[in-house]
């Protein structure tokens, strides 16, 4: 059993282990020291002259130093300079560090490697003299290492003379390289010029360019030469080798690449991109080219000339490069053309000399028109619950013909019955009408249906291509609007005790006609006739009846309407109420004319309006006073009017408030007293006039169906009203005024119906998207047609908005990052836990045994 606890003892012994960190001891020493280099980077190499070492002196003892004196030792391979440099302390303190920098030069060609430059530091401890010799290790590991390449503006020909050569001098070392000489060795062919060049300073990793002139030997052959090159820097040469390229002088040029080009483009096109293909075959770089293209008839540029001009920036040789340029095709049949083309080669050679090198070349161009194909139904309108005969019309409106056409129709919303037949061909202006059957469920009533239809098919040039566009029809409401057919009395205003002529308007609110019209009135009043025959009313039309009234008495009467008509072969009939207003109209016997200045007032609010004060006579009239009293809910701001005088036919206005909750004649009892020709004069008035609930229409809300309306489909718009105003607007119509690029489906006129103060309604219109119109908003302008609660009939206007874009489509991205992070520490700890089980382990098995 000792034993095994002998074992586990070890064991742990063996685990703690892991926990004590590794020391390194040293001689018993007062000082410890360390040294770097102040330079960047801090490396130094043999040879390098006048840098600087900081040394870092520490104290280790226990008591004070005095009277402290460092000489550095004159040994290499750092000799400082001026070999003056020492430093005197008046005193060292345990465990503090001193630095000191000493100046030098590295002895040069010398091993790279860790050297010692030793200290001699002299003190007094307690007060005795004591000399330590120090080693200070320094590592002189710094290196220079350069390489150069050469470079030329342009190509080197035999016999150039003073031709300009850059020299890049690289140092890809780790010591920056100062004052450094370079020395041209003159080698076939090159003869230097230049025979010796200094460069101050070239910093570690970096690169610096110098100029050298130099003459090539006239019998220099092509090929490319290794000239050597020596530079001197920290006392040690270093071989470099440049390469310089000798050409000859050759004739630059190139060649089409494409000399034949078919172009899916015919009569009367703009626009159209053409791209070459060339490969420059010269010996020698070219700087930059410059190419005319010489247009034949019929051909223009896209300014009109008949030339086009295109630039190019370098080239090297056998590199490959394209020419794009546009043009407009004329009034030309289809076929070959022939386009020559005028190319400008620019050399450099090694003096900066430029050399023009002009080519000519001709390629070829096939034109074989542009097909444009469009789809367009026959018929917007479909019914629901049956199915719809639809006629496509499949037309090619381009300049090329159209090969191989499969088409296919696809919706969401109905029912394709039949399969569609292939097109073999389809010439420029063919049309081909192609019968499609699609059966429409009853709930779509009132919607617009969506078709994506997609043609496959070859081009003029024989690529496969397709062609995809989106078509809308609506489909026509089951129900008919309930009053088509508006009717108004002009004037609804008549005198009592007079027989008058007014007019019965019918407005007839559809897009269609409607037939064999019986029209019978009745009223408490009389009315002279009270049946009419009508053989038809005109879509959008109207018709007036005239008619005699009679009413006895002041005050607000109604005729009742019975209206019977055909829409189509369907027998409809309305019953339609209209006001008629008996009001007393001034005709004083005194020589004063008062009124309101104002047809109508609104009810339910305050009305600032004037009161019109005329003297009729051609005399004057002096000391005016007026009463004024209100009947019935009528309220008005002043009740007393004096004026001092009123001049022959004079005309003075009144600014009054008045404020009424009743539609229909409102009446004020005036009172008059006024001196004419010195006499007092007395009378009594009756001021009339109508008054109405205001109408006040505005739209709240707008949507439609789809949310985005695409060229070439029918979008469904409906907007919400709000009347704000005090009055009913009955027999409410809105109609909408589409701009030429859209087209309303069915009936322009919605008929809405009565629509009460402060009560909200909808219209919806559907509208066809054609597939000229522009991306853009339009304005679609609407007009309301309604008559107030006296029977006037009125109009508002307003507007909606339609969004109309090419098509659309939306895009979601997502992205996710990862990271993993670990402390170090978790490493150490594993290898711990790991130890600990693995010695468990061997104690178990231990164990095992013995038994």
């Amino acid at each position: 059993m000792s034993k095994v606890i002998s074992l586990i003892i070890v064991s742990l012994f063996l685990v703690s282990l892991l926990f004590i960190p590794l020391t390194f001891s040293g001689t018993q020493s007062p000082f410890s020291v360390s040294s770097q280099w102040l330079t960047s980077p801090p490396y130094v190499t043999p040879g390098e002259k006048l840098v600087q070492l900081q040394v870092n002196l520490e104290y280790h003892g226990t008591g004070n130093l005095t009277n402290v004196e460092i000489y550095p030792i004159e040994t290499g391979p750092f000799i400082v300079y001026p070999s003056t440099q020492t430093y005197t302390l008046s005193s060292m303190l345990p465990d503090q560090q001193y630095s000191f920098i000493f100046i030098g030069n590295i002895t040069p060609n010398i091993p790279l490697g860790v050297y010692n430059f030793y200290l001699q530091v002299i003190y007094l401890e307690n007060g005795i003299e004591q000399t330590q010799t120090i080693p200070v290790q320094i590592p002189i590991l710094g290196y220079v290492q350069l390489s150069a390449i050469a470079q030329t503006s342009g190509t080197i020909f035999p016999g150039e003379q003073y031709v300009p050569i850059n020299l890049v001098i690289y140092n890809t070392g780790t010591v920056t390289a100062t004052n450094v000489t370079l020395f041209l060795n003159s080698t076939y062919p090159l003869q230097f010029v230049t025979k010796e060049i200094n460069i101050p300073i070239i910093s570690a990793g970096s690169s610096l360019s110098v100029q050298a002139i130099a003459n090539i030997y006239n019998n220099a052959t092509i090929g490319t030469y290794k000239i050597p090159l020596t530079a001197l820097v920290y006392g040690a040469y270093h071989s470099l080798n440049v390469s310089v390229i000798i050409n000859s002088n050759q004739t630059v040029g190139g060649k089409l690449i494409t000399s034949y080009v078919t172009l899916p483009a015919g009569s009367n096109q703009l626009g159209v991109p053409i791209t070459l293909q060339l490969v420059y075959t010269g010996p020698v770089p070219v700087s930059s080219y410059s190419i005319q293209l010489m247009l034949p008839n019929g051909f223009t540029n896209i300014t009109g000339g008949n030339s086009v001009y295109v630039n190019g920036g370098p080239l090297q040789p056998y590199e490959e490069f394209t020419v794009p340029f546009t043009i407009n095709i004329r009034n030309l049949s289809l076929g070959t053309y022939t386009i020559p083309l005028k190319i400008i080669w620019n050399t450099i050679e090694g003096n900066g000399v430029v050399v023009n090198t002009v080519q000519y070349m001709v390629f070829t161009m096939f034109l074989m028109g542009e097909p444009n194909i469009e789809v367009s139904p026959e018929t917007s309108l479909l019914y629901a619950g049956e199915v719809n005969n639809i006629t496509l019309v499949i037309s090619n409106v381009g300049s090329g013909t159209i090969y191989n056409l499969s088409l296919s129709v696809s919706s969401q919303q109905v029912s394709i019955l039949n399969n569609l037949p292939k097109i073999q061909l389809l010439s420029p202006n063919q049309l081909i009408r192609i019968p499609l059957e699609v059966y429409v469920p009853s709930s779509y009533q009132g919607t617009p249906i969506q078709f994506i239809i997609t043609i496959s098919y070859l081009n003029s040039v024989y690529q496969q291509s397709q062609y995809q566009q989106q078509i809308g029809l609506y489909v026509s409401p089951l129900i008919s609007p309930n009053i088509p057919v508006i009717t108004t009395l002009n004037p609804g205003i008549i005198s009592p005790n007079l027989f008058t002529t007014t007019y019965l308007v019918l407005s007839n609110t559809l897009n269609t006609t409607l037939y064999n019209l019986s029209v019978t009135l009745s009223s408490p009043i009389y009315i002279n006739s009270t049946a009419f025959n009508l053989a038809s009313l005109k879509a959008n039309s109207q018709y007036e009846l005239p008619i005699t009234v009679y009413a006895q008495n002041p005050g607000s009467y109604s005729i009742s309407i019975s209206i019977v008509y055909y829409q189509g072969n369907i027998e409809r009939q309305e019953q339609i109420t209209v006001p008629v207003y008996a009001m007393q109209i001034n005709s004083p016997t005194i020589p004063i004319l008062i009124q309101f200045n104002s047809s109508t007032l609104l009810t339910g609010q305050v009305e600032y309006t004037t009161i019109v004060i005329q003297n009729t006579l051609n005399q004057p009239l002096y000391n005016v006073t007026i009463s004024l009293v209100t009947q019935g809910t009528l309220y008005i701001n002043a009740t007393t009017i004096t004026l001092p005088s009123l001049q022959p036919l004079q005309r003075l206005y009144v600014p009054v408030e008045v404020y009424t909750q009743s539609a229909g004649i409102v009446s004020v009892s005036a009172s008059i007293s006024y001196y004419q020709a010195g006499q007092l004069k007395q009378a009594q008035e009756v001021i009339n006039d109508l008054a109405a609930g205001s109408v006040n229409i505005i739209i709240t809300g707008v949507s439609t169906v789809p949310s985005v309306a695409v060229r070439g489909s029918i979008v469904s718009v409906t907007a919400t009203i709000y009347n704000f105003g005090t009055g009913p607007a009955n027999g409410l119509t809105v109609t909408v005024f589409p701009p030429k690029d859209i087209v309303v489906i069915g009936q322009n006129t919605y008929y809405v119906g009565n629509l009460g103060s402060d009560t909200s309604s909808t219209f919806t219109f559907a509208f066809r998207v054609l597939n000229s119109t522009k991306p853009g908003s339009y304005v679609i302008p609407i007009e309301y047609t309604y008559t107030n609660d006296i029977g006037q009939v009125l109009h508002s206007h307003s507007n909606i908005t339609l969004e109309v874009s090419n098509a659309s489509s939306g895009f979601f991205t997502s992205s996710f990052r990862s990271s993993n992070n670990s402390h170090i520490s978790l490493i150490g700890i594993l290898g711990i836990i790991i130890v600990i089980i693995i010695v468990i382990v061997l104690v178990i098995v231990f164990l095992r045994r013995r038994r």
